[in-house]
């Protein structure tokens, strides 16, 4: 499905051909955005398919299959045979792109390390993805490498007990990583290279941030705050009347304005972060009995930041009443694809349903 010079959607990668043998997360989510941008995907799946079909889902199939790998098409291939091996070499030997987050050892032994890779096709552009680099044969999943890079300290509750966060945030940053990494080489590296991507190092560079410069230049880092803002107070989850909402009154300028309505004191950011707990202990007290509608105006019309906190079907109303088309498209069968959160021209990337096992792209939409 191409699309016409000219029509907003940039498609860069529409001569390119992608290889994706990579399961649950990470390396499909890679070789999706390769998809986005005009790229032919093959996903490469074995006989009982990428094992993330089988996480939870309904009549469409997995959420998480449908989630990760849209606009590809999936083809059988047993590894395990010399005649399947053949025909990913084939595969290889005809396209432009590999990636793969198959673990280091699992490589070697099927000789799709980088290097063993590099030496038989010098042309394509090679993304590993793996826990720890390809040196190191450990396995990962998104949590493990949330605590063993710092994050779920970082992201510790107010009594300092380490916490995770959902949705993958690992897999889907590397993913990225992966993705744009290889999108930048297809297009400017015509004799291919080897791209080595460690979810360790996405996790540092991603989720600690700061953190990891204030940790490198020998700074301590201030006690877990939990909902709490590091770098501002009172800025919280506070519980109103009906729900709860969120205020960022934590910079100088939004405390100033909201003082006076929570009967707060003068008091410099670094004395308020320092005493975060007392700051927000006020604010709290004054939003107690009142509504999130009320809070929220106020909060509109004193200019600070302030949202209601919502349950996931409550904000995916609200997002599509603010951006029509956003989150997912329907089909006619009533199945909902994944939609790409940008738009170019006021146009949306068109995306396809992900393949079903051995099978083509899905065209079949409503448009």
């Amino acid at each position: 499905m191409s699309e016409k010079v000219g029509s907003g959607i940039p498609r860069p990668l529409q001569q390119k051909r992608i290889i994706d043998l990579s399961q649950f997360i990470a390396g499909p989510t890679a070789a999706q955005y390769l998809a986005d941008f005009g790229a032919n995907v093959i996903k490469i799946e074995a006989p009982t398919g990428d094992p993330i079909r089988g996480l939870t889902g309904n009549k469409f199939g997995s959420f998480y299959i449908r989630s990760f790998n849209t606009g590809k098409q999936s083809e059988v291939i047993d590894l395990k045979s010399d005649k399947g091996r053949c025909r990913l070499d084939n595969f290889l030997e005809t396209s432009d792109a590999f990636i793969c987050n198959l673990g280091p050892d699992a490589l070697v032994r099927l000789k799709l390390d980088g290097p063993t890779l590099r030496k038989r096709f010098p042309h394509l552009v090679i993304t590993l993805i793996s826990g720890y680099g390809q040196d190191d044969p450990r396995g990962c999943m998104d949590t493990i490498a949330q605590c063993e890079a710092g994050f779920a300290v970082l992201n510790a509750d107010s009594g300092g007990g380490p916490r995770l966060s959902t949705s993958w945030p690992v897999d889907k940053f590397t993913g990225m990583f992966a993705g744009m990494s290889t999108a930048m080489a297809l297009l400017d590296t015509p004799s291919g290279c080897l791209i080595d991507i460690s979810m360790m190092e996405v996790a540092a560079s991603m989720l600690l941030g700061p953190a990891a410069l204030a940790v490198s230049e020998g700074e301590q880092l201030s006690p877990p705050t939990g909902n709490g803002d590091r770098a501002s107070a009172p800025s919280t989850i506070f519980k109103c009347a009906d729900g709860f909402v969120y205020i960022y009154a934590g910079l100088d300028a939004y405390w100033d304005r909201i003082r006076p309505y929570v009967n707060g004191e003068e008091a410099g950011i670094h004395q308020r972060i320092a005493n975060a707990d007392q700051f927000e202990a006020k604010v709290q007290t004054w939003v107690r009995n009142k509504t999130q509608h009320n809070i929220l105006n106020l909060m509109k019309e004193l200019g600070i930041p302030a949202g209601a906190v919502l349950t996931p079907a409550q904000a995916v109303e609200s997002i599509r009443a603010m951006r029509p088309g956003a989150v997912t498209t329907p089909m006619a069968s009533g199945e909902h694809i994944p939609t790409f959160p940008a738009l170019f021209d006021g146009r949306r990337i068109p995306r396809t349903a992900a393949p079903f096992l051995g099978q083509g792209k899905r065209f079949v939409s409503n448009d």
